[in-house]
């Protein structure tokens, strides 16, 4: 069924067909500035494109960008759902590619440190939409906060962006380490972002997996190489993503590789909505900060 717009607005009833079950996947990096947002908002619409149910959730709390990288303007974030009893479909806003997105970058409250009462409170409100979605993609903030962890171990699949920067490849490794001393089953994918040659991201690649193997006895998948490409400076100055404004660019295609490793990646299938997860997970970060 075709979603009715009213000035951005997603109604539910309008939204899709429920599906048996939603994957989330989370987009995180070990420091900012690696690109992490801009390929969430890509990954998302190229998923869109593959005629799958997309919602884009921007989770990156207090430096959230992802309504720049789209060239979109929300009224309102999570934080009117939580503080104003606002209703969800008020919220989820549809961006560029003819994704939803679900604006969060402006909010007053932080989704995990909050109280539990808040997380039951966007629970409820979301669990009308969960199954409208085949994927939820969550574009988290970077590093190894609270927060952003709780977001990882509620994912089904693991997106890690660095680039060839030391700062980006030392912090990258920690979030696998306080990953998988929480999660060995969650499928890590690293993104290499900013490279001169698919080369020098798959020899970086299999240094960081090395290491992951020999000091963590686990693994990473790799994602594919993403180029430098002027393309995509281009796109953001624009506030065009480049899968829109240049989808037969290195970057784009580069995209199309990444969702492919990511939908051949089997999971066990977790029913929960996404705020469901996380109240779960909240738990799992306190024993862990103990």
């Amino acid at each position: 069924m075709l979603a009715r717009l009213n000035q951005g607005v997603i109604h539910r009833s309008t939204v899709g067909k429920k599906q048996e079950y939603c994957e989330v996947i989370a987009v995180t990096s070990g420091k900012g500035g690696v690109g992490k947002s801009t390929i969430s908002a890509n990954l998302a619409i190229n998923l869109q494109e593959m005629n799958k149910k997309v919602l884009l959730v921007d989770a990156d709390i207090h430096l959230g960008n992802i309504d720049l990288i789209l060239g979109t303007r929300s009224k309102y974030t999570l934080a009117d759902v939580v503080n104003q009893n606002l209703p969800l479909e008020e919220v989820i806003i549809r961006g560029t590619g003819n994704i939803d997105v679900l604006p969060a970058s402006s909010a007053s409250i932080d989704l995990i440190d909050t109280e539990d009462v808040f997380l039951r409170k966007l629970s409820a409100a979301f669990s009308d939409f969960n199954h409208n979605y085949d994927y939820i993609v969550v574009d988290t903030g970077a590093g190894i906060a609270r927060n952003v962890i709780s977001f990882l171990l509620g994912a089904d699949k693991i997106v890690l962006v660095i680039t060839p920067d030391p700062a980006s490849i030392t912090d990258a490794y920690a979030v696998i380490k306080v990953v998988r001393s929480l999660n060995q089953t969650v499928p890590v994918f690293l993104s290499v972002n900013m490279v001169s040659s698919a080369d020098e991201g798959e020899i970086l690649f299999k240094k960081m997996n090395l290491m992951v193997q020999k000091f963590l006895d686990s693994r990473i998948i790799f994602g594919g190489s993403i180029l430098k490409d002027e393309s995509v400076a281009r796109s953001v100055r624009g506030q065009k993503p480049f899968m829109v404004s240049f989808p037969n660019g290195r970057a784009a295609n580069a995209i199309r590789v990444l969702n492919r490793r990511l939908l051949q990646a089997p999971i066990d299938h977790n029913n929960k909505n996404l705020f469901d997860r996380l109240i779960k997970t909240k738990k799992v970060r306190l024993e862990w900060n103990q």
